[in-house]
């Protein structure tokens, strides 16, 4: 791969975002020491990385689409919003249920590994669908909106007021989860039959290949 390519703008923007990965998480360890200024860095960072999100976007359709950005802008999503879910599941009593995070990470655990399958053996790199893209919209809204939900109820608790029921284990966080969550699972198929020749022809490949053959 040309070094040129990899320092692209949009690929930079892409590479960003997963580094603040690690920084998400860090402002969520330490919720229970600093209740408020946590949740705030949390809910900064994710919009900030939501925004290369948007912006490489732009930037590799004016400038062209590379490899890289392909495989590399997808990845950067999963890992973020994966997370943004296992902090939500730790938070309190737990926000979300840990079903529907298995789901929606399972997907993408799955849809990757198909891709990578799909780029060593055929060379081919699957980029985004229209579906795809509606999920990772509908996954980036429902955490940010999560977010600033935690930051009203650290503030409104430090102000000496109650309001448990933003954080309730079957409250608003839990039922707009049910959005992304029907969306992971249409996209997932939508992307399993989209690309169902190449799944086939993997399979095809795998039930030929005789170990034998490396020795």
């Amino acid at each position: 791969m040309n070094f040129y390519v990899l320092l692209r703008l949009a690929n930079c923007l892409t590479i960003s975002r997963i580094l603040m990965v690690p920084l998400f998480m860090l402002s969520f360890r330490y919720h229970r020491l600093f209740p408020l200024p946590a949740l705030i860095s949390a809910l900064v960072v994710f919009v900030v990385a939501s925004i290369t999100d948007y912006l490489d976007g732009q930037i590799a359709r004016k400038r062209g689409i590379t490899s890289f950005g392909k495989f590399m802008d997808p990845l950067a999503d999963k890992l973020l919003v994966g997370a943004a879910l296992i902090c939500f599941t730790r938070f309190e009593n737990g926000l979300i249920p840990g079903w529907m995070v298995l789901t929606i990470i399972g997907r993408e655990f799955v849809v990757t590994v198909l891709r990578i399958a799909f780029m060593a053996t055929q060379g081919a790199v699957v980029s985004a669908s229209k579906w795809g893209k509606y999920k990772t919209s509908s996954q980036m809204s429902v955490i940010v909106i999560s977010l600033i939900l935690l930051v009203v109820y650290e503030y409104a608790t430090a102000s000496g007021e109650s309001v448990e029921w933003l954080i309730r284990p079957l409250g608003p966080i839990y039922f707009m989860m049910y959005i992304p969550l029907t969306l992971t699972v249409i996209s997932g198929l939508e992307f399993l039959y989209k690309n169902r020749k190449a799944f086939y022809d993997l399979m095809r490949s795998m039930d030929s290949y005789d170990p034998a053959d490396d020795i």
